[in-house]
């Protein structure tokens, strides 16, 4: 009997699981390598959470599987490692470790090779900046103040709001800053059901609000630019690092689900799937989208059945077009194919 994808909240005479609590030692160390896999989140229902509640997620169908290997903040590039790395000037921005984030490109600037600095201690799990190549150049950029992704001890019920904000100026191109407020809520217990994994849980809602501000000075113009809400529902198991499932809203619509998985084959490296796939804008889309292309093959866009709904040879080097009018809302995965890879990125189309 397939079990469907909804979360069943089942009373027993006797509890069968009981609360967790999630503290820093449940949070990623440098030198791991956190597993998983992902697929589209329709249909995942994030509606049913709760006191005891069993979650039953067997039957989610993987679209990709890949890992992010942590690694320590001296292993990153030296010029990143000036807030993160520096604990006497900027205890605030110290960091445990690094992750590889993902390459932005936009108007005249450029950020490759891009690190993401986190913290962990007996307050919370915090994100503490970034490093990247902005244009050729290495760059640190600190959020102050930090994100505090997680409060810790972490228990049922617990309710917090945390401000953060970065900026990074380019002297003469390009001014691009952002403001962030994210709204924590732990709603819930209990057991999750994965396809190969059960583990005891809580979930963690994080309602995250972000505000761009972004000046061209070569243009001397300069706008601010809300972001669609983004919420970010977690379950997070003791002693797990990363969330053993995710899955993410972007303005009120479901775009990807990732879930712990450990197969004996996957392979483990420090660039992750998400820096592989194509960098596609805008994202959210109404009309059209665009697609850098970095290898020769083919561009498929399918939809969350896993049909495809476009499909076209494509070059390397080239930004391809792709029009959205003839389609519904909803989630879709763009797929350049190439002879020896296959690169995936997922869109929203929002009307």
């Amino acid at each position: 009997m397939r079990r469907p994808l909804l979360a069943l909240t089942i009373a027993f005479a006797v509890n069968v699981s009981a609360q967790i609590t999630i503290g820093e030692d449940d949070m990623p160390n440098a030198n791991d390598t956190l597993r998983y896999r992902t697929t589209i989140a329709t249909g995942v229902d994030v509606g049913t959470t709760g006191a005891g509640i069993i979650w039953d997620f067997g039957q989610l169908n993987p679209l990709l599987e890949a890992a992010d290997t942590t690694v320590s903040v001296s292993a990153t590039p030296f010029l990143y490692q000036l807030f993160f790395n520096n604990p006497i000037l900027y205890p605030q921005n110290r960091a445990d470790y690094g992750v590889k984030g993902t390459d932005f490109d936009f108007q005249a600037i450029s950020l490759t090779d891009v690190y993401d600095y986190y913290r962990a201690d007996a307050n919370g799990f915090f994100n503490v900046g970034f490093g990247a190549n902005v244009n050729g150049l290495p760059t640190s950029v600190r959020r102050q103040p930090i994100d505090r992704v997680h409060q810790f001890p972490m228990n049922y019920g617990n309710e917090e709001i945390s401000a953060s904000a970065f900026n990074l100026n380019i002297p003469g191109l390009f001014y691009f800053g952002q403001d962030q407020v994210r709204s924590n809520e732990v709603d819930g217990w209990g057991t999750l059901y994965l396809p190969a994994d059960t583990f005891e849980v809580l979930r963690v809602k994080s309602t995250i609000q972000r505000s761009d501000t972004i000046y061209i000075q070569q243009l001397g113009t300069g706008f601010r630019l809300p972001e669609p809400e983004t919420i970010e529902y977690k379950w997070i198991a003791v002693g797990m690092g990363k969330p053993v499932l995710e899955v993410i809203t972007l303005g009120g619509i479901a775009t990807t689900a990732e879930f712990f998985y450990e197969p004996d084959d996957i392979i483990t490296t420090v660039t992750t799937a998400h820096a592989e796939g194509p960098q596609v804008f805008p994202n959210p889309a109404r009309n059209e989208v665009f697609v850098p292309v970095t290898m020769d093959g083919r561009l498929i866009l399918r939809d969350a059945m896993g049909r495809a709904v476009l499909e076209r040879n494509v070059r390397a080097g080239a930004l391809e077009r792709v029009e959205l009018a003839s389609l519904a809302s909803g989630t879709y995965v763009v797929e350049i194919a190439g002879q020896d890879a296959i690169a995936r990125s997922t869109i929203v189309v929002q009307r």
